[in-house]
């Protein structure tokens, strides 16, 4: 039988199936298999980025412009500290540039370097492959609507802070 193990006390699995789920439970279980699954794509391709950089990187070559670091901290819902650490890791590793923006000397523009695309490219079919397999056992719209009801409750979140 499965166990969970917590507190020093080894717990039956379905003890904790039993009750009705709680949706922190439940987005935090799915977040950690999702991340779990991302870092074993990452391993499995020779990637020595991290699902946070892979994330950033992605979002830049999707974009497909330059992006302010405001830009990637609205985006990733991450503070500017943590943005611009990992972008000096990615810089560091020759997988993006910054360059000045010409329309606001104070602010700067980043960019896939070429290294950088290739790598995220070479990953693409993997993630959709992925993104594909969450869908299984869903019908298009069961998707469309767990969209829909996770980036509201996202908003909901979001509306919290404000």
């Amino acid at each position: 039988m499965a166990a969970f193990r917590c507190f020093s006390v080894r717990l039956p699995m379905r003890a904790f199936m039993s009750k009705p789920e709680r949706p922190g439970f439940l987005i935090s279980r799915l977040a950690y298999l999702f991340r779990a699954r991302i870092e074993s794509v990452l391993a499995e391709n020779g990637s020595t980025l991290s699902p946070e950089e892979s994330a950033l990187l992605m979002v830049l070559v999707e974009s497909e412009q330059p992006l302010r670091r405001g830009e990637f901290a609205e985006i990733m819902l991450r503070d500017k500290t943590t943005i611009t650490r990992q972008l000096d890791g990615l810089e560091a590793k020759g997988l993006v540039r910054r360059k000045p923006d010409p329309s606001d000397a104070r602010a700067v523009l980043i960019s896939p370097s070429p290294k950088g695309t290739r790598q995220i490219k070479k990953l693409l079919p993997h993630f959709q492959t992925l993104r594909e397999s969450l869908q299984d056992g869903l019908t298009a719209e069961e998707w469309a609507t767990g969209m829909k009801v996770m980036r509201q409750m996202k908003d909901n979140l979001i509306a919290i802070e404000s």
